[in-house]
């Protein structure tokens, strides 16, 4: 009996050494993709950038970690690095926090979903405690064996990773005819899709506005046959009530007119705005007016409308909006700004017709000028020689000087040219290795400091360290010693 003790004693450790050998393993195993103890950041912190490449969430950035086109997609249900979603603490200063090889340091950074994120739909937000994604689709066509890569997957995923990763919506049109625009209100999350073109599945369906309800996941049609779509800008400030200003034109069946309709996301209800026989686009909207560009006869004239009365639509703006490369309408909704080759003219809105300034790039080699964004007072551009330049608008409004600053001029730019801005970075995709990768430029206070990679480089990308310069007289004289 006292061996038959002895035996089951010793059983009892082996068995018990067993155990923590295995925990011990496995506490090892844990490697950076993995949550173990990393602390993600609450719904109470402040969040900045909604709608872009990367969103902050306090002192953490959620981001897309590189692009991938989703055309090059190879197999189905692949995990990703490049591409994927990811998140990093930032130090006290927002800077990303690098290890001694000036790498993003394991500690602080996690894979929030390895699902291709960073591609051509692209846009992240957040709403309460939860971090809104895009993905593309990973199901075949209906009765095909052809894989649906080009249609988009929108997704949602708790901002501490906690449960499963929510399926909002599936489009029914490729990435390229694809606007949305996410709405928050009461805690409620709603999402608009504007699909243009024909629906994959019912040829006999096309351009159809979808509401997706974020909570209840509920999916309802707005409109099909919309020739046009205004969503203001969620995290615009100076837009109240932004969920309510959304403007869309429909092309009747049966009279041809075309009809402007108001609509509210969170009532889910639509009022006609105006009726008219000539054709017209819904093109921006401010606080207080709808804008429209009157297409009959092919004059193209910018004209608006007070929202709160309804008032009758007056020349506003442009005569003849085709002329310009692009139309852009300033965050206060007091100037349209209008780009045409390396000119920007500046449409500045009073109590009567709208005063005229212009500013021309005077760089030579400078033919063309795209605008990013706007931001503490200042359009952000790059030109055709992928220089980022920003000038402030604010100082232009008011009648003042305003010269033209070159943040950096980016080597290497991606060919597929995706940006994003918010009050502090640049954010665009550059070439490293042989993918493309995201990276931030600051515009605030840039005293000509680079751009700086944010994510994490497959092993083959990884650039050489900068070799130190040396001092070659301390050489000679430590030699002479």
């Amino acid at each position: 009996m006292k061996n038959l003790n002895l035996k089951l004693k010793n059983f009892i450790k082996i068995f018990v050494c067993l155990i923590l050998c295995v925990f011990a393993f496995a506490l090892s195993a844990c490697g950076k993709g993995d949550d173990d103890d990393y602390i993600y950041p609450n719904s109470t912190l402040d969040t900045f950038g909604n709608g872009g490449l990367a969103v902050q969430k306090g002192d953490y950035i959620y981001f897309v970690n590189g692009y991938q086109s989703s055309e090059d997609m190879s197999s189905q249900n692949a995990s990703y690095t490049l591409g994927a979603l990811m998140i990093a603490k930032l130090d006290n200063n927002g800077n990303l926090i690098l290890n001694e090889d000036n790498l993003l340091d394991d500690d602080y950074y996690r894979t929030m979903s390895d699902r291709l994120c960073g591609f051509e739909a692209t846009g992240l937000y957040i709403f309460g405690d939860y971090l809104y994604f895009t993905s593309p689709c990973q199901e075949n066509e209906s009765g095909d064996e052809v894989w649906a890569k080009n249609r988009v997957d929108f997704y949602r995923i708790r901002l501490n990773k906690s449960g499963d990763v929510e399926r909002l919506y599936q489009t029914e049109v490729e990435h390229s005819n694809l606007e949305y625009q996410y709405y928050s209100h009461n805690s409620n999350v709603y999402l608009l899709v504007y699909e243009k073109g024909t629906n994959l599945d019912n040829d006999d369906i096309s351009n159809r506005l979808i509401r997706v309800d974020a909570n209840s996941k509920s999916v309802s049609t707005i409109a099909t046959n919309a020739t046009s779509v205004v969503m203001p800008d969620s995290s615009n400030e100076y837009i109240a009530n932004s969920y309510s200003k959304i403007f869309y034109v429909v092309q009747d069946s049966e009279s041809d007119d075309y009809v402007l309709k108001k609509y509210d996301i969170v009532s889910n209800s639509s009022s006609t705005y105006m009726t008219s026989p000539a054709s017209m686009t819904a093109t921006f909207v401010t606080n207080s007016y709808i804008y429209i560009t009157d297409n009959a006869n092919s004059r193209n004239i910018m004209m608006r409308s007070h929202i709160a009365d309804n008032s009758a639509f007056e020349r506003s703006g442009p005569v003849d909006t085709s002329i310009y490369s692009s139309l852009e309408m300033t965050p206060e909704g007091n100037c349209i700004v209008a780009v045409t080759e390396n000119t920007i003219e500046f449409f500045i809105y009073g109590d009567t017709e709208p005063a005229i300034r212009m500013i021309e790039d005077a760089d030579e080699e400078v033919t063309e000028i795209n605008i990013i964004g706007f931001a503490n007072g200042y359009i952000v551009y790059y030109d055709n020689n992928n220089a980022i330049k920003m000038v402030s608008y604010a100082n232009i409004m008011a009648g003042s000087e305003s010269d033209i600053k070159t943040l950096a001029t980016i080597t290497d730019l991606s060919e597929d040219k995706y940006f994003d801005l918010d009050s502090e970075y640049v954010y665009f995709y550059k070439t490293v290795g042989s993918n493309d990768y995201l990276h931030r430029l600051a515009i605030n206070n840039n005293f000509d400091e680079p751009e700086e990679m944010v994510g994490v480089y497959l092993e083959d990308d990884i650039p050489e360290p900068e070799e130190e310069e040396v001092d070659e007289g301390a050489i000679d004289q430590t030699e002479a010693e």
